[in-house]
């Protein structure tokens, strides 16, 4: 009978996993803990910690003057990459809008987050609905893909204050950051700097988050997703080239 109460006593644990334990568990061993994500799912606390997290990252980083510097010269670079010659008075109004970037940065990000997530959720659910016919509750979709934002935080983590110490806003992560020899504004270059790893990570994270929802094996919905960032990435990538981007 102790044996039989103890495994009572400790099963709760093991199929409901606090937040925290959630969170960590997709980044570390993805398949159990979206096992326990999908039987009980719960989406709140996560897209709460993950949209929190990225506003404040995103907040701070602006709120110092190396931030506030960085995404001055951000501002002008890429105005310039269009063929924009940023005059004296352009650039008074443009460093005199950074005192309300902190504001922006972080409430846009709390927007941003909530609203992706349900979109992406939305998209994953509908498509595979109409074409494998599979039959689950839209909560248990959406708290997978709010649960796979987990990867967002360890790169918020990573990126904010790496950028901080360059005192650059541009993305350190993607594969163009490997090849800096490469001559900017190249379709290579372009291409390569939409191939940002830390999404590559996720994507995996969140195939395996949908073959535990679908009962079904991880490759198939792995291929997909990079075969899509594959054709989204040299998309985006020539009409920066047509356009001069």
């Amino acid at each position: 009978m102790k044996d039989t109460h103890d495994d009572v006593t400790r099963a709760p644990d093991t199929r409901h996993p606090g937040l925290v334990s959630r969170l960590v568990g997709v980044l570390f061993s993805p398949r159990q803990a979206f096992g326990a994500i999908v039987a009980r799912p719960r989406w709140l606390g996560a897209l709460f910690v993950v949209a929190l997290t990225m506003a404040s990252a995103s907040g701070w980083l602006v709120s110092t003057e190396v931030g506030q510097q960085a995404l001055l010269e951000q501002q002008v670079s890429a105005m310039e990459s269009f063929g924009v010659t940023v005059s004296d008075e352009m650039y008074d109004q443009l460093a005199s809008g950074l005192e309300n970037a902190t504001y922006f940065a972080a409430g846009s990000v709390l927007v941003f987050i909530p609203l992706v997530t349900l979109i992406l959720a939305g998209v994953v659910w509908t498509v595979c609905y109409v074409l494998l016919g599979a039959h689950t509750p839209f909560r248990a979709m959406y708290a997978v893909v709010a649960h796979a934002g987990a990867v967002n935080i360890v790169q918020q983590l990573f990126v904010v204050p790496l950028n901080y110490t360059r005192g650059v806003m541009s993305n350190p992560t993607t594969l163009a950051a490997f090849f800096p020899m490469l001559e900017t504004g190249t379709f290579t270059q372009r291409f390569l700097g939409m191939i940002d790893l830390f999404i590559v990570w996720q994507l995996m994270v969140l195939a395996i988050g949908i073959a535990v929802l679908y009962g079904r094996r991880t490759g198939p919905f792995a291929a997909t997703f990079y075969t899509l960032y594959a054709v989204l990435a040299v998309g985006i990538s020539f009409v920066m080239i047509r356009i001069g981007g």
